[in-house]
């Protein structure tokens, strides 16, 4: 069957939701969601980047998603942060390379964005390898960094 790539609609939402907590815990990566924490996130980019925000269908199930802002940068607009994720169950089945081709058409042609800047965790073989297979490149000089508001806050006291 092929793979089907369609707007979301906010019907979709909850289903999303659970798929991403599929994802998050079957890669243990430290992140614990649930399905309202996962809605919550996804309706943020949905509500302020409706365009910007696809799914993918196969077997006639929704298994997963992409969805993504814009920025105004020094060179052009770019793709931001943003969410991408295919259930477990379909995953290495091109899905993924699909929602990403097809998101990087509808922003060139809609926003004509230059490039995709997101964050990926480097100590997991998936995604890192998979985005650098796709050309993805690493920026040593730059880092995610954290902080959370009480302790800084308490710091700064």
């Amino acid at each position: 069957m092929a793979i089907i790539i369609r707007p979301i609609t906010e019907a979709d939402l909850r289903t999303l939701a659970k798929i991403y907590v599929d994802v998050y815990t079957a890669f243990n990566v430290g992140e614990t969601w649930t399905i309202d924490t996962s809605e919550n996130m996804l309706r943020f980019w949905f509500k302020h980047f409706p365009d910007l925000s696809i799914l993918a269908i196969l077997d006639d199930k929704i298994v997963g998603a992409f969805l993504v802002g814009v920025k105004p940068w020094c060179d052009g607009n770019h793709l931001i942060d943003g969410e991408i994720f295919v259930h477990p169950d379909y995953q290495k089945k091109h899905i993924g390379s699909e929602l990403i081709k097809e998101m990087f058409k509808i922003a060139k042609e809609k926003y004509q964005v230059v490039l995709f800047d997101t964050y990926t965790f480097r100590n997991f073989k998936h995604p890192f390898d998979w985005y650098m297979r796709l050309g993805f490149k690493e920026i040593k000089e730059w880092a995610m960094i954290s902080g959370n508001i009480n302790d800084v806050l308490e710091k700064l006291e």
